[in-house]
């Protein structure tokens, strides 16, 4: 009874990212652009340790009418594409067009079959649409490069590159996970500043993204 009850919570923790994708869609439209992203920071939170949880206790065997990964998939959709686009929309003055490109080719990008594959890898670029706009908005980048990286990425969606999973990946993964703590440290201090962030934190905290970028090409290059 305990695993079962313990499986329903992490069901529902995952579930709460739904609603915190609410409350910013709401304060997107308040024009509260740093509390919109904030609040999107706390989904992603959400996101990185949910997965953890439910392997752990075993919430298929526990709950097995309810589908994690369906929510999981549903609550990302909608806190990692739809609302970091709209937010892009809202204040980067992003077209229409590019963040329909955006939306229409992440969402064939989740539904691939292989969209996490069999070795725990991420196929294609794997949506980190929030990490991107939040950067064009620290740096100021003209709404036409914005759109330039944007489709680039929109594009990376459907190739064959495996994008390292940071919690499931084997190769790696205690460099990856290391190197990850004082990135999400200025991460959080950076949501914390936002419009105030001085730029040497910005561009040092872009260390671990070219890691990662780096890393993930060449042990696609490897296989």
């Amino acid at each position: 009874m305990y695993k079962k009850s313990l499986s329903a919570a992490i069901h529902l923790l995952t579930a709460s990212g739904i609603v915190l994708g609410f409350w910013a869609m709401i304060l997107i439209l308040e024009n509260e652009a740093a509390n919109a992203m904030r609040v999107l920071a706390a989904a992603v939170i959400i996101d990185l340790i949910d997965g953890t949880f439910a392997r752990r206790v075993d919430v298929k065997k526990h709950v097995p009418s309810i589908d994690g990964a369906l929510i999981d998939n549903l609550v990302d959709y909608t806190t990692w594409v739809f609302i970091p686009i709209f937010w892009a929309w809202s204040f980067l003055d992003i077209s229409f067009l590019i963040c329909s490109i955006v939306l229409l080719t992440s969402l064939f990008g989740f539904s691939h079959i292989q969209a996490k594959t069999s070795d725990n890898y991420f196929r294609g670029f794997p949506s980190y649409w929030n990490f991107l706009v939040f950067y064009f908005f620290l740096f100021d980048f003209d709404p036409l490069i914005s759109s330039l990286i944007l489709v680039f990425c929109a594009i990376l969606v459907f190739m064959p590159v495996k994008f390292i999973y940071p919690s499931r990946t084997k190769s790696w993964q205690r460099t990856t996970l290391l190197l990850s703590f004082p990135f999400f440290i200025m991460i959080l201090t950076m949501l914390y500043l936002f419009e105030n962030t001085p730029l040497w934190l910005a561009v040092s905290s872009l260390y671990y993204p070219a890691y990662y970028v780096i890393l993930s090409f060449v042990l696609t290059r490897g296989k």
